[in-house]
C-alpha cells in the first residue's frame, strides 16, 4: 500500500461537511475563520502530526475549490510563524485566472511525527516500495 493511499485510510476523505471522518478514531475538522487572512485562518483541529494536517489542508481546498490541477492549480504552499501560532499559506490559481490565498492555523500538529508504525506494518510497507 503506498503512503497517500495508508494516509487516506487513516484519516479518511471529505465530504460535503466541515470535518474529515475515517474508519479509524481520527476527526479533523476546520474552526476559526474563511482563511482570507492570517488574523481570520482556518483552523485545522484533531490531526495528530504534520502530514495529516497537510493532507486535511488539501482536503479543504479540494471540498473548497474542486479538483486539483483542474479546477484550481497550487502556485506555492509555505509555512510561517506569527506569534504563536503555525501557519501555512496557500497561493492557488482558479482554472477562471482568479488569484487565491489561504492560510490556515496548523499549530495542533506542526512538526509533530506519526507514531511508529508496529513491526508488522512496517514491513508491509517496506514490501510496498519493492518493484
Amino acid at each position: 500500500m503506498g503512503f497517500l493511499k495508508w494516509l487516506r485510510e487513516r484519516i479518511g476523505y471529505p465530504g460535503k461537511s466541515s470535518h474529515i471522518e475515517s474508519h479509524s478514531e481520527v476527526r479533523i475538522s476546520f474552526e476559526g475563520g474563511n482563511g482570507d487572512s492570517v488574523e481570520a485562518a482556518i483552523v485545522v483541529r484533531g490531526a495528530r502530526f504534520d502530514l495529516e494536517g497537510t493532507y486535511a489542508e488539501f482536503a479543504w481546498l479540494t471540498q473548497k475549490y474542486g479538483q486539483k490541477d483542474k479546477d484550481w492549480k497550487l502556485l506555492t504552499h509555505s509555512h510561517g510563524k506569527y506569534g504563536t501560532r503555525d501557519i501555512d499559506t496557500f497561493e492557488i490559481q482558479l482554472a477562471d485566472g482568479t488569484p487565491v490565498t489561504v492560510f490556515f492555523d496548523c499549530t495542533e500538529s506542526f512538526g509533530k511525527w506519526p507514531p511508529p508504525a508496529e513491526p508488522s506494518e512496517r514491513s508491509a510497507r517496506l514490501d510496498d516500495t519493492l518493484p
